[in-house]
């Protein structure tokens, strides 16, 4: 039992393990690593329509021939932290990049440089766009076990207003509502003021609710908003249907780029039967700086009790075996 047990806690570690990835520059997994000249990102404030070209060098340390994919991939900054998501993923910047090449076959010893471009387009809304240069082992490559462990130069690029304009935004105040699930949505009322189209999001925070609750942070999606023009960003509130109406006292903090501002106001929520306006909202993640998907930790409690079944019904067998016929 205890020799099952431990071949148990050994397969969990091993679901969560396989859900990590490298993202740092200068680092070698599987004896392919990647470096950014003179930096260990991409990093910058550009123009919209500016153009921005650098190079990676993708190098082989290991002893054999390496087959390496090169792409550009998705990635966020949410609660100050940087993360990337699975490959295939994209988002405005991977939209803007394109590589010199997307494979490259490396001999033992050797590295080769890569060209990014990214063409930012000129009516790109100011704001920030992250992503990450990636290199990969290709799949099947060298005959072995390829797994999941990249690595990747990070892309942190602010996009600025043109030349000549200025961007800026105020929130106009802050509202409740119920969502056609009956689930609390904070409404973030914004105009932009500035000359340019701003992508704004951020955070809101609950505290000192009934009974002394808080919530958050929790995370909206990032809205365009046309200069001079108006816009709402929505907080929807996960499992909140039974959520208490109040009062709360409510933080928001939104920006765009390098813009920032912040609203408090008490609040309260409609209650569930009194409806809302039907907005879905933006769908946000709740608990404090939560960075993980749900669904990923329900895969992993799920292949812990097949596990735990299985383990079960060896001992099982093994206490009751079966008569010899």
């Amino acid at each position: 039992m205890l020799r099952n047990l431990l071949a148990l806690l050994a397969l969990v570690a091993s679901f969560v393990a396989a859900s990590t990835t490298v993202v740092h520059a200068d680092t070698a997994s599987g004896g392919i690593g990647i470096e950014l000249a003179g930096s260990t990102e991409i990093v910058g404030t550009f123009a919209p329509g500016e153009p921005v070209v650098r190079r990676v060098r993708i190098s082989n340390t290991a002893a054999t021939t390496k087959a390496v994919d090169v792409y550009a991939g998705a990635a966020s900054m949410r609660g100050g932290e940087f993360e990337v998501q699975d490959r295939g993923s994209v988002n405005a910047l991977t939209s803007w990049t394109s590589l010199s090449t997307k494979s490259i076959s490396l001999a033992p010893g050797r590295s080769e440089d890569v060209v990014v471009t990214v063409r930012i387009p000129a009516d790109a809304p100011t704001g920030d766009r992250h992503a990450v240069v990636w290199a990969q082992g290709a799949a099947g490559a060298g005959g072995g076990i390829v797994t999941a462990a990249r690595v990747g130069v990070r892309m942190n690029l602010r996009v600025g207003p043109a030349a000549g304009t200025t961007a800026d935004f105020a929130i106009e105040g802050l509202a409740t509502e119920r969502d056609s699930d009956g689930q609390a949505v904070v409404v973030a009322d914004i105009r932009n003021t500035g000359g340019w189209a701003a992508e704004v999001g951020g955070e809101l925070t609950l505290t000192d609710g009934p009974g002394g609750r808080a919530l958050g942070p929790l995370y909206a999606g990032e809205v365009i908003v046309a200069a001079g023009a108006a816009g709402k960003v929505r907080f929807r509130i996960p499992n909140s249907r039974d959520l208490a109406s109040g009062p709360w006292q409510a933080h928001v903090a939104l920006e765009s780029g390098a813009v920032e501002r912040g609203r408090d106001g008490e609040i309260t929520f409609p209650t569930p039967e009194s409806g809302g306006n039907g907005s879905l909202g933006s769908l946000g993640s709740s608990g404090a700086g939560s960075t993980q998907s749900p669904l990923m930790w329900v895969g992993v409690a799920g292949a812990a009790a097949a596990a735990i079944g299985a383990i079960g019904w060896t001992v099982l067998q093994q206490q009751n075996p079966p008569a010899v016929r």
